[in-house]
């Protein structure tokens, strides 16, 4: 059974949207982390979900960031993401359409949004969903230069439109959030390894 969504939410882009220099992250695991995990918490009071990530690329910030704002090929490394289009583009901040699949209790949604991002080149990118089926989701992902490898800190402020996921909706959100930011780390490794190889 595929069930499709589409809400409506405010159309403001500046409104709420963070637009500061990195934030300082507080990792509560620090001390057993390791590189290859995606350090991943989630909170949820029955109203709101918010999600706080961190992972590790032993690559530059500059691949880093090509890879995430990668936009229009989304879908080629992005297992649950059907279609993603960047519609319309102003500066630093851009329009993207994103058709998605995920599947929950035995039901596959199909969800529909429009994402408006603000991005501060090689440093933060900020999306605020305009139109979707959340009644409100911003994300803002930081990304964070230290020797070799470079440091993705992953944010997200999460309202649903769908009383089950009020309750149950952060472990569906929270398996969903880990397995794309994992993806998101294959795939910059993939490429850098791509790099590496035309090197040579």
């Amino acid at each position: 059974m595929t069930i499709s969504f589409f809400l409506f939410s405010s159309p403001s882009f500046s409104e709420g949207m963070d637009k500061t220099e990195p934030s300082n992250y507080k990792d509560n695991n620090n001390n057993n982390k390791n590189q290859n995990d995606i350090n991943l918490s989630i909170q949820n009071d029955g109203e709101k979900i918010i999600l706080d990530a961190h992972y590790i690329v032993p690559a530059p910030a500059s691949l880093v960031w090509e890879t995430l704002t990668d936009f229009d090929n989304f879908p080629s490394f992005k297992s649950s993401m059907l279609s993603s289009k960047v519609s319309s583009k102003k500066g630093n901040t851009l329009r993207v359409t994103q058709v998605s699949i995920i599947k929950l209790s035995g039901a596959s949604f199909n969800f529909e949004t429009i994402k408006e991002i603000y991005l501060i080149p090689f440093k933060k990118i900020n999306k605020r969903m305009i139109s979707g089926n959340m009644h409100k989701m911003m994300e803002t992902t930081e990304i964070i230069s230290k020797g070799t490898n470079t440091h993705i800190y992953y944010h997200a402020d999460i309202v649903p439109n769908m009383w089950i996921l009020n309750y149950i909706g952060h472990i569906f959100i929270e398996d969903e959030a880990r397995e794309q930011l994992q993806q998101d780390r294959n795939e910059i490794i993939r490429r850098k390894k791509i790099t590496t190889t035309l090197i040579k």
